[in-house]
C-alpha cells in the first residue's frame, strides 16, 4: 500500500478511536468501558503501521499522535473525556498508552530492526490489558480480586504472541505482560500500567530474542 494511504489509514483509526470513546462515553457509557474503544482501535492503527508502513516513517507517526494526545490532554481535556481514566494510577493513561507504543516501535523496530518485537508488547496492552480493563468493570465488577480478568488478558496475549517466533519467546512475555499488569506498581504520573505491560514484556522478548540467536 502507498505510504501517504497507509498513513491516512492509521490516522483515521487512531481518532475514530478517540471519537467513538467520546460518543460512547456521551451516551452514558461508563469511562472503563468507553476507553476500551480508543484503546483496541489504537492497537489497530500500530498494526496497520508496521504492516504497510516504513519503520521511520511509523515511528514519526505515532510521535505526531502522541503529542496531540498530550496537548488534548493539557488543554483541551473535554476531547479525551471518553479514553480518560478515572483512578489516580490511570490520570495520564491516555499519554502513557502512546508513548509506550511510540517506545517500543522506536527500540524494537527502529533500532532493532524487529517489527513484530516492536508490535507484539503494543499489542499486549492495546488488546490484553484492554481485555483485563474490560472484564474488571463488567462481568466481575464486585470481585476486583478475582483471577478472571487477568486469565483474560492472558488468553488474549498468547493470541497476538504468536506473531513472535519462536512462539515460546512471545509466550513468556505473554506471561510477564499479565503478571506486570496484576502485580505490578500503581504509582501516579507518567507510570502506569501501560508503561510497566510494554517494557516489561519488550525487555524480556528482546533478551530471549537475542539469546535465541
Amino acid at each position: 500500500m502507498d505510504q501517504a494511504y497507509a498513513a491516512s489509514a492509521v490516522l483515521a483509526l487512531a481518532l475514530a478511536g478517540l471519537a467513538a470513546s467520546n460518543i460512547l462515553y456521551d451516551r452514558g457509557m461508563p469511562c472503563a468501558v468507553s476507553r476500551c474503544m480508543a484503546s483496541a482501535l489504537g492497537g489497530a492503527a500500530f498494526l496497520v503501521a508496521v504492516l504497510w508502513l516504513d519503520a521511520w516513517t511509523a515511528i514519526a507517526l505515532s510521535s505526531i499522535l502522541t503529542l496531540f494526545i498530550l496537548v488534548l490532554r493539557l488543554g483541551f481535556r473535554r476531547g479525551l473525556r471518553g479514553a480518560r481514566g478515572r483512578l489516580p494510577s490511570q490520570a495520564w493513561a491516555e499519554v502513557t498508552y502512546a508513548m509506550a507504543g511510540t517506545f517500543s516501535l522506536a527500540v524494537g523496530w527502529g533500532l532493532l530492526d524487529n517489527k513484530w518485537l516492536a508490535f507484539v508488547p503494543i499489542a499486549f496492552m492495546a488488546w490484553g490489558d484492554n481485555a483485563a480493563g474490560l472484564a474488571r468493570a463488567t462481568l466481575w465488577r464486585h470481585r476486583v480480586a478475582s483471577l478472571w480478568p487477568s486469565l483474560a488478558m492472558l488468553g488474549v496475549c498468547l493470541a497476538t504472541a504468536v506473531l513472535i517466533q519462536p512462539y515460546w519467546i512471545g509466550a513468556l512475555g505473554a506471561v510477564v505482560a499479565t503478571a506486570a499488569e496484576r502485580f505490578g506498581p500503581r504509582p501516579h504520573g507518567l507510570w502506569d500500567d501501560n508503561c510497566g505491560v510494554v517494557a516489561v514484556s519488550f525487555a524480556v522478548m528482546a533478551v530471549l530474542t537475542r539469546l535465541s540467536g
